[in-house]
């Protein structure tokens, strides 16, 4: 059985795949000898990332149902070779030197969190980015009872068993959210965050909008207090 599935939901990010990839096999490699890496493309690809994969031998799937950010997760959750699933960011901002600060805490919990506001957490993000995440961290720590400082980052390592029953419905990056909320409901589950360093992207543009965000927050959480409660 393969150990361990890391998971990349990618868009346009075909220049920084080209260098994250690399590295990324290294580390993983060392990690555990069975694995895979999965890269989730766009339904309808736009640059060369299909190649890229076949020249680094990384499996490459085109997301399913739609083309937002939670198709590729839903598409990759499905994907995965079960034990473990591993996620981060196509663009660069998890350092692949970092995966074994979640990978060694496999054993004791169900979801580790790479956190950048614990003891020991570092980000590079702007200040006005820094500012929304602590407003939706805060807020969202409040609603929904949550005890994790950092609840929007995609860095985490989870039991496959557990990401795979959840009936995930989120389209947008709320997603992320939205796994660690079920998690939480769903009886006891041991979630722990360690301390990691969010690093600028290393290629391309961001597919965060400021503005969006902005209209979007209200609902986004209306939206999951429904999808959380109902089920």
């Amino acid at each position: 059985m393969i150990d361990l599935s890391v998971v990349i939901p990618a868009y346009r990010e075909a220049q920084a795949l080209a260098t994250l990839l690399p590295s990324l096999r290294a580390v993983v490699t060392r990690l555990s000898p069975s694995h895979e890496i999965l890269i989730v493309d766009a339904k309808d690809p736009v640059d060369n990332t299909q190649e890229i994969c076949a020249r680094e031998g990384v499996r490459y799937l085109q997301r399913g149902a739609g083309n937002h950010y939670g198709d590729a997760v839903r598409t990759g959750i499905a994907g995965a070779s079960w034990r473990y699933v591993l996620f981060m960011d196509a663009d660069g901002s998890h350092n692949p030197s970092q995966l074994h600060l979640l990978w060694e805490r496999r054993h004791s919990s169900d979801m580790v969190i790479g956190s950048r506001y614990i003891a020991g957490g570092e980000t590079e993000n702007p200040k006005v980015l820094i500012a929304m995440s602590w407003i939706v961290n805060i807020t969202y720590s409040y609603i929904f009872k949550l005890t994790v400082r950092d609840v929007s980052n995609s860095f985490r390592l989870y039991r496959a068993d557990y990401l795979k029953a959840m009936p995930l419905r989120c389209n947008h990056f709320d997603i992320i959210q939205e796994i660690l909320i079920r998690a939480t409901r769903r009886g006891p589950m041991r979630v722990v965050e360690v301390p990691i360093r969010f690093e600028k992207r290393k290629a391309g543009e961001s597919k965060r909008s400021l503005l969006r965000f902005a209209v979007s927050y209200l609902s986004t959480i209306v939206r999951l207090v429904r999808y959380c409660s109902s089920e």
